[in-house]
């Protein structure tokens, strides 16, 4: 029994102590002087862009109209959750400009696949010297920092499929 005891202790300190990245559904990490998430995820990952037909599911009426293929490409990143009411999937927007132009948007859809809400959770736009991070939890808290902020913004997912703004605020 003494011996779980010391066993015991140690342990609950080493689960304390480690940051929960268990929970992030999807992330994007600030980059370091090592390593830069944001440009790993846009420009080596395998992922197909959406063709014409695949972009009438995920962008609305309105967005398809001014939709310019020679410019602008979407790829998805997958659904990462689904509810009764809604899905949530990770969609990334790149736009043919002088530098580098990326956006990570989660959007919510219904059951219909009509567009409930979107939030920007990621951007890397050269041009305007914007560069915003951010990851969305199990709970569907989407957190977000932006370089030329000094607040992050934080915003859930209600049980309708709703991006709301919560009241935290952390600098």
């Amino acid at each position: 029994m003494r011996y779980y005891k010391l066993l015991l202790i140690p342990l609950t300190f080493f689960l304390f102590s480690c940051e929960k990245t268990t929970d992030k559904l999807f992330w994007i990490l600030e980059d370091n002087q090592q390593t830069n998430d944001f440009l790993f995820l846009t420009e080596s990952t395998n992922v197909e862009t959406l063709t014409t037909d695949s972009l009438k599911l995920f962008l609305n009426d309105d967005e398809l109209k001014v939709f310019d293929s020679t410019s602008t490409t979407f790829k998805n990143f997958g659904q990462i959750h689904q509810g009764q009411k809604f899905k949530v999937f990770i969609l990334l927007r790149s736009i043919d400009t002088f530098g580098r132009d990326y956006t990570f948007l989660i959007r919510t859809y219904d059951k219909d696949w009509k567009l409930i809400g979107d939030f920007e959770l990621g951007t890397w736009d050269e041009r305007e010297k914007r560069y915003c991070f951010g990851s969305i939890n199990k709970d569907l808290i989407i957190e977000r920092k932006c370089k030329d902020k000094g607040t992050s913004d934080k915003m859930q997912i209600t049980d309708e499929g709703k991006i709301i703004m919560t009241s935290f605020h952390k600098p």
